[in-house]
């Protein structure tokens, strides 16, 4: 068994990219760890809090001349080093207690939560270190029945002069072990159902969706930890675009904003990939939301079918499970410091076409003119996080352009009192045809019934 604990505190500068600018602020990082750990003895560092005072100045949102209510959470990325490999080890969803925001004054905050234990599979000290810090604030009124919550995204970087080590475990060799660079730390699964390692094959064991656990890395990068549940936060926002139909040499207009509903970063895993890149894999989930209806908004377009028949029809977009969500995030450039990330949008949806009218009259297509199976459309967005800006391009968070394509497959059921499935397969249905779709900025739903409307975004050609 591990040994006796003791109380790490270090105090540790980082810069905060706040709207009016970045800030320097000073973290304590405290929990409890042991001294030393026996090879294959879960390590969990205990009581981890997180402190730190937030300059008022720099909130911009929160009002000058009236006391507020700050709450939200953390997530610090930390590093697990031994025998010269790092392990990086997300201790997420530390819970920020609310507290008072007088006027004039600084914010004092702290953010408190069960992080995942580290396991090592062989002798050598583990060093730990404290990296990357993201904040979601919530900043409400004191008084309930003023004002919507407004929802503040923070990314922190240790300052380059810093020390960030936070403590070492030592890990003695057992009679006849040596060191074994090669051997990295384990990070198990949080309690639930269990997901298989990327590569293995499922047994009777394996719960229904367990595929679904598979991170779309290189086949050359290797597994460090996961792909392991970890605990999701909801959120919400809007999407808006357009969609090419190749065979109408034209577009269909999303103009009306989908609603998203979204659970984050429910699995996560780690890879070492060759030349010393890590990736970070997180899944997340989407849905929409029309009027209790997993689809899009309808919207009705005109096109010149076969070049010269004036066409109306109405387009119904519906999913027929969630979207899968699946983002990479590369470490941090060892020169900008910024972290790229890659996040593909995987879905499947049914195509319906209603309300038809050629030339001016209506046409009686009957209620279930739709694709004989699911489009799959996936897209994809690319960005980066680090400071100044706090984030470029893409981010599921922050939104942006997703852009990709779709086969639309063949009709069916089209028509009341003749056969018109042939008619729409060959004016529609085809493939790669280019879809572009804005997103906005998410809220992230920390407190329940009370997060701020998200932007709705325009369509961009």
């Amino acid at each position: 068994m591990a040994s006796d604990t003791r109380p790490v505190d270090a105090d540790i500068g980082y810069t905060c990219a706040f709207a009016s600018g970045a800030r320097q602020v000073v973290v304590r990082v405290s929990t409890e760890l042991p001294t030393s750990s026996p090879v294959g003895t879960a390590v969990r560092p205990d009581q981890v809090r997180l402190g730190l005072t937030l300059p008022r100045t720099a909130l911009a949102e929160l009002p000058a001349d009236a006391t507020s209510r700050v709450s939200g959470s953390a997530r610090l990325t930390t590093a697990v080093t031994q025998n010269g490999t790092p392990t990086e080890v997300m201790w997420q969803d530390l819970a920020v207690e609310e507290v008072d925001a007088a006027p004039k004054e600084d914010v004092v905050i702290e953010a408190a939560g069960e992080v995942p234990t580290v396991t090592p599979r062989s002798a050598g000290d583990m060093v730990f270190t404290a990296g990357a810090l993201e904040l979601d604030l919530v900043l409400r009124s004191g008084d309930a029945a003023t004002g919507a919550p407004v929802v503040v995204s923070l990314s922190c970087a240790v300052d380059p002069d810093q020390q960030p080590e936070l403590a070492t475990v030592a890990v003695p060799a057992t009679v006849g072990q040596t060191p074994d660079a090669r051997t990295m730390p384990e990070v198990p699964a949080r309690p639930g159902p269990a997901v298989r390692d990327r590569g293995t094959e499922a047994s009777a064991s394996t719960p229904a969706g367990a595929e679904d656990y598979d991170p779309p890395v290189p086949a050359e990068c290797t597994l460090i930890y996961g792909p392991v549940e970890t605990p999701a936060r909801g959120a919400h926002g809007y999407m808006a675009g357009y969609s090419n139909v190749n065979k109408q040499k034209a577009a269909m207009a999303f103009s009306e904003p989908g609603h998203l509903r979204l659970q984050l970063n429910s699995a996560t895993a780690a890879y070492m990939c060759p030349g010393g890149k890590s990736l970070t894999w997180l899944k997340s989930e989407a849905t929409l939301d029309y009027n209790g209806k997993p689809q899009m908004p309808p919207a009705t377009s005109t096109f010149l079918t076969f070049g010269f028949m004036p066409t109306t029809a109405t387009l119904e977009l519906e999913l027929t499970k969630p979207a899968r969500i699946d983002t990479l995030a590369e470490g941090p450039d060892p020169i900008t410091r910024r972290r790229p990330e890659t996040t593909t949008s995987t879905q499947e949806m049914t195509l319906r076409l209603y309300d038809v009218e050629v030339n001016g009259t209506p046409l009686d297509v009957g209620p279930s003119c739709r694709t004989v199976r699911p489009m799959k459309l996936v897209l994809t967005g690319k960005g980066s996080t680090g400071r100044n800006p706090a984030t470029e391009g893409y981010t599921v968070k922050t939104g942006g352009a997703l852009v990709g394509s779709a086969d639309i497959p063949a009709f069916t059921g089209c028509g009341v009192t003749e056969d018109l499935d042939n008619i729409f397969t060959a004016a529609v249905s085809g493939n790669g045809n280019y879809t572009k779709m804005m997103q906005g900025a998410l809220c992230v739903d920390e407190v329940p019934l009370n997060c701020p409307e998200p932007p709705r975004p325009r369509p961009e050609r």
